[in-house]
């Protein structure tokens, strides 16, 4: 129902920045538009002034960084496309239309384009949500999971979420990306 809040806010999701920590988000793609660049909340300029490891790409996806292989490389080179995906769902605009098409997008790839390499690792996870709060996001989504499982408030992740939502930013994350809890037993 997207459209109906379009309609009766008037909001597509103008000046608003959401971080896609994923396998990448490929910034050339038709669908990665803004269509008033006046209201976007991140310019070259201001991401040049930001500085970090990553840099800008486009309007669309003005900063990104690929945390798994320490490089500029955030496009998703493996046959996953997940976080082009779920950058789609945020804020595709084009043929397909995402729930909130005028917002930007941050690439925060924390999987490798090594085929040999499967699974984000912590540290990279923490770097990216640090990123992505250094770089103005107001919303972070992590679409990240295992088929079930356990977080401790001293974990890394735990940590720069608690410092992210500290920060006033939005954290989203699946619990869980795979299957469900009971994966593997049956309950009536």
């Amino acid at each position: 129902k997207a459209t109906s809040v379009w309609q009766a806010l008037g909001l597509k999701g103008e000046g608003m920045v959401v971080s896609i920590i994923d396998t990448g988000i490929d910034y050339t793609h038709k669908d990665m538009k803004i269509t008033d660049i006046s209201k976007e909340k991140l310019t070259k300029t201001k991401v040049d002034e930001m500085g970090g490891p990553g840099k800008f790409y486009t309007d669309k996806v003005p900063y990104g960084y690929n945390f798994a292989d320490l490089n500029d490389d955030i496009v998703d080179r493996t046959s996953s496309m997940h976080g082009m995906h779920v950058g789609g769902i945020v804020a595709a605009n084009g043929d397909i239309t995402g729930v909130a098409p005028e917002a930007q997008l941050l690439s925060m790839k924390v999987f490798s384009n090594n085929p040999e390499l499967t699974g984000a690792y912590s540290d990279d996870i923490a770097a990216a949500i640090e990123d992505s709060v250094k770089h103005g996001a107001d919303v972070i989504n992590m679409s990240l999971g295992s088929t079930a499982g356990f977080a401790l408030p001293d974990d890394p992740e735990q940590r720069a979420i608690k410092n992210a939502t500290d920060a006033g930013v939005v954290v989203v994350v699946s619990g869980g990306n795979s299957y469900y809890s009971t994966y593997g037993y049956y309950y009536p």
